[in-house]
């Protein structure tokens, strides 16, 4: 399925921002593992051990689902750190590198049969209750005006006006900010065509 713009702009926002950690304009595993630090730095223990290692297993299954998207398609292709001209065979090989181009070919791919959070692939689905519970650092089930704007500090978002965008997110307080109200955001995030509600997970007003 062809993105509109807007949507390509999501998706490299997601590229940039919480995974081409070192900036190069490309994925390898060490960004995914530079994601895990991150996490860890900043969640001050509201993650525990089995939650990492269930991130871990996620994005091993992401890093499979990049990688093998990108050799089915030769315009999106998986480079060697070592040598860009040469294709990578080994699905297990950590030394990979993954363009946005492949990245957004990935997402293309999923988001055309995409009705439901059920129907996003299954390392996604077992991501998002450990990115909740990284904004969620108290623990108490729900994301409050703090956290909220801790989470966009911490993650270096570009929110001009985080109780605004929090307003958002509330619908001017008539729900909470818990699991429920995170997981209909993430999946209008990555599925709307226009900006609503999802953008504030980008820390962003519709």
């Amino acid at each position: 399925m062809e993105l509109n713009t807007f949507q390509k702009q999501k998706i490299k926002f997601t590229f940039d921002f919480f995974l081409d950690y070192n900036k190069d304009g490309a994925i390898q595993w060490d960004d995914f593992q530079e994601m895990i630090k991150r996490y860890k730095d900043v969640n001050k223990g509201s993650l525990s051990d089995a939650d990492y290692k269930l991130m871990l297993a996620s994005l091993e299954d992401e890093w499979k689902d990049l990688k093998a998207l990108a050799h089915a398609n030769e315009d999106h292709p998986v480079y060697a750190n070592e040598d860009h001209g040469a294709r990578v065979h080994a699905n297990e090989d950590h030394g990979a590198s993954v363009s946005f181009d492949a990245y957004l070919a990935m997402w293309e791919k999923t988001l055309a049969t995409c009705k439901s959070v059920s129907d996003l692939p299954t390392w996604c689905q077992k991501m998002i209750p450990i990115l909740f519970k990284g904004m969620d650092v108290s623990g108490d089930g729900i994301v409050d005006l703090e956290e909220f704007g801790n989470y966009c500090k911490n993650f270096q978002l570009d929110c001009e006006d985080v109780p605004a965008v929090y307003d958002v997110i509330t619908d001017g307080g008539k729900v909470t900010f818990d699991m429920n109200r995170y997981k209909e955001l993430y999946f209008r995030l990555l599925t709307s065509p226009s900006a609503d509600a999802g953008n504030a997970l980008m820390g962003k007003k519709p």
